[in-house]
């Protein structure tokens, strides 16, 4: 059975997170690592694991609220909602810089990092980027420094990996119901997007996009 039916487009949402305006009266909050953002989108799970350090919120001087995330940690992201996640930038600031580890994600890859400064070439603003599409990944802090000033340039070996981030930029997909009609054989057909899979609706019967009956 053949459809005469166009690509549905998702939409893309981004959400940005500053770590001292999420959490303005952290001292005296005293938030733990694990926390859900206030829009109640994203949930933060992290731990230990096999690190010596536990993750934890810490001021920087330079770089205001930093969630700092120490070798072998883990950060456990997951979406609230229906959106899938497809990509997340790692935002590193101040004492960051200085021990910045790989990442491991449970699934989908990370891409060649940002090495450089911020948009006011001032103050040096590493990034990290991951890319997807999911509604729950986990990150492994790596072992032992590799972007950082300490071991990329002060040659340092062997110095615990860290990921201290001041922001984190989230993207997600559009996870409703996209709904557009079509024509097909003269019956109407309505092309429905589910959790980013394209569907077709035709006579109270759902097809794959290549006509396959489900």
């Amino acid at each position: 059975m053949l459809f005469a039916a166009s690509v549905a487009t998702m939409n893309a949402a981004e959400h940005s997170y500053v770590w001292s305006d999420e959490f303005p009266n952290y001292k005296s909050q005293i938030p733990s690592s694990d926390f859900t953002t206030s829009d109640g989108l994203f949930r933060f799970t992290s731990e230990k694991a096999y690190g010596v350090s536990g993750p934890q919120f810490g001021a920087d001087s330079k770089a205001g609220l930093l969630l700092r995330l120490y070798a072998d940690n883990t950060l456990r992201i997951e979406s609230m909602s229906e959106v899938q996640i497809t990509a997340i930038t790692f935002v590193i600031g101040g004492n960051g810089h200085y021990k910045l580890t790989n990442l491991t994600p449970s699934n989908g890859a990370m891409s060649e990092p940002y090495l450089g400064k911020d948009a006011t070439d001032t103050f040096r603003e590493y990034r990290l980027f991951w890319s997807g599409d999911t509604r729950d990944v986990t990150f492994t802090v790596g072992h032992e420094c590799v972007y950082g000033i300490d071991c990329a340039e002060q040659g340092k070996e062997g110095e615990p990996g860290t990921c201290m981030t001041k922001q984190m930029i989230i993207t997600t997909t559009d996870g409703g119901q996209g709904m557009e009609q079509v024509q097909s054989d003269n019956v109407q057909c309505i092309k429905v997007v589910r959790d980013g899979q394209l569907y077709i609706l035709r006579e109270n019967k759902t097809y794959t996009i290549i006509g396959t009956q489900l």
